[in-house]
């Protein structure tokens, strides 16, 4: 199996609002998918690939509040951001044990196809 394929296997195409920065989550943003070790961020504010942010993913009955470290940005025209794909893919740190389980559970209850 190649690295894409790899990598893109478990990401659930989901949107999920996201508070996040880099000291405080005082930014909005929305996932385009998430998986248990990282997820796409879709925003125009992104920080610099190797940046350690604070995400927020809120869930309706849950939220989970994590270190990542961001693997990729990229940002696009202001006036294209609606057409163009731009954001950051992030890679949690540490994540809290309970997330794991959270995310096999809801995955299943919300019917997410892996690809």
């Amino acid at each position: 199996m190649d690295q894409q394929s790899k990598r893109t296997t478990n990401r659930a195409k989901r949107r999920v609002m996201v508070r996040y920065g880099l000291t405080s989550a005082d930014k909005t943003a929305f996932t385009k998918n998430l998986s248990e070790t990282g997820m796409f961020l879709q925003t125009n504010s992104v920080f610099k690939p190797g940046s350690t942010i604070h995400v927020q993913l809120q869930f309706p009955k849950q939220t989970f509040s994590m270190w990542a470290r961001v693997i990729w940005a990229k940002t696009v025209p202001p006036q294209l951001a609606h057409v163009l794909e731009c954001g950051m893919g992030v890679h949690y740190i540490e994540p809290p044990p309970e997330w794991f389980e959270f995310f096999k559970e809801w995955k299943k209850k919300s019917g997410v196809v892996d690809g």
